[in-house]
């Protein structure tokens, strides 16, 4: 077995998708892609559980389902858990902003067949029904794009497939775990009036290489939470990254991953619209990443100040268009279709400086998530007719004026 053209083949089966995971019946996990700025690793892994145990989906099967405090994140992100084979399934998950009520797991296609009832309830009865019915369809359609790897997906069923193709994924994972130092690194931080520490440990003990992410001594939920399943998502992201396995990310190196969360903490307890998610999974990522670092210092003698660096999120949705835009310290990916006259004041690979007029006549909803920092406010910054944002929903109407500058 090539692990290089499996994860070719993989890949090119999961193409139609940006955030998808390969799973076979027991819930193990085959193949994992996260190419969205938001991870949902192990929210797809949760909400198969649920859905296997519940609802047991066959061969041509589609369950959908949303709901933040049940392994989904926000209402706008809807997760399809697609049934390929008996011991082969595709977990994925798309946004339509206009989805701002609960769905619980519900079974929109069955052997093959959109289900006429759910269909017309949940999709025929909504005054954007056009929009619905586009989005659902264009997903039901990557299922059947999946069929032309008919014999991969046939070969991937298979015991000795995955029996083979996780040996080799935990050799690679030993492999470069081996190649990064071993150690401990602490890291505590004030957010929003609230404590979040995490204690890190990479470690070998009885030939049994582990992470170790402790995150004790975090404050418990207020108004500002999110659930297990999205905090754990981002760190396993960081971790499969700074170590390179990100190809290979299988079960048996989730396997080697043990995570410390306190019951109904700020990094534990789900709200019931997901709102805080992006911001605190960007948030432990960072924390994550600074560990990683720390623990492989040469010399270690001087530790590096953490500095909170700050991200946003714009989701925008309006009768005729949708786009997410994503900004951070390292990149920059910002659309604006034609809803805006605009003025750029500056554009290069490293800054965009920029001021937007709204120019419909009919309102458009903005939403706007992040980590705020309070080191590079003056760098980057978002303002909404001339006041700072940071996390709220906005409605647009003409002429309002969206201006920001961000530097990486």
């Amino acid at each position: 077995m090539s692990s290089h053209l499996d994860s070719h083949k993989f890949l090119s089966l999961l193409s139609p998708f940006k955030n998808a995971s390969i799973m076979n019946s027991k819930g193990e996990l085959i193949y994992s892609k996260d190419a969205d700025s938001f991870k949902t690793t192990t929210s797809r892994i949760v909400l198969f559980q649920i859905a296997k145990k519940y609802l047991s989906p066959k061969p041509g099967d589609i369950i959908i389902s949303n709901d933040p405090e049940n392994g989904g994140t926000q209402l706008n992100r809807i997760f399809f858990i697609c049934c390929l084979h008996i011991n082969l399934f595709v977990v994925w998950d798309a946004e339509l902003n206009e989805v701002q009520f609960k769905i619980p797991l519900t079974p929109l296609v069955e052997n093959n067949k959109k289900n006429e009832m759910i269909w017309q309830a949940l999709i025929e009865s909504q005054p954007a029904a056009e929009k619905f019915r586009n989005f659902f369809e264009k997903q039901i359609q990557k299922m059947n794009q999946m069929q032309v790897f008919k014999k991969f997906i046939t070969s991937v069923a298979a015991e000795s497939f995955q029996k083979t193709w996780f040996k080799l994924t935990k050799s690679i994972f030993e492999d470069h775990f081996s190649l990064k130092s071993y150690g401990q690194h602490q890291l505590s931080i004030e957010y929003r009036s609230q404590s979040i520490k995490i204690n890190a440990e990479a470690d070998e003990k009885q030939n049994v290489k582990a992470f170790k992410l402790d995150f004790s001594g975090t404050s418990m939920a207020q108004n500002f939470s999110c659930a297990s399943h999205v905090v754990e998502s981002g760190l396993i992201i960081e971790i499969s990254k700074f170590y390179h396995f990100e190809k290979c990310l299988s079960q048996p190196i989730l396997d080697h991953l043990k995570l410390v969360l306190p019951p109904r903490s700020v990094v534990s307890k789900s709200i019931a619209t997901g709102e805080y998610n992006f911001e605190l999974q960007k948030l432990t990522r960072q924390m994550m990443k600074h560990c990683l670092n720390q623990m492989n210092i040469q010399g270690k003698k001087t530790e590096k100040k953490f500095n909170i660096y700050s991200t946003a999120y714009l989701s925008l949705n309006s009768e005729h268009l949708q786009f997410s835009n994503f900004l951070s310290n390292s990149r920059i990916d910002f659309l604006i279709g034609d809803l805006f006259d605009k003025k750029i004041l500056h554009h290069s690979e490293r800054e965009y400086k920029a001021v937007l007029k709204y120019r419909l006549d009919k309102t458009s909803q903005l939403n706007l998530y992040g980590v705020k920092s309070e080191t590079d406010s003056e760098i980057r910054w978002i303002k909404i007719n001339g006041e700072i944002a940071h996390h709220a929903q906005f409605i647009l109407k003409k002429n309002d004026e969206l201006s920001f500058e961000w530097k990486i």
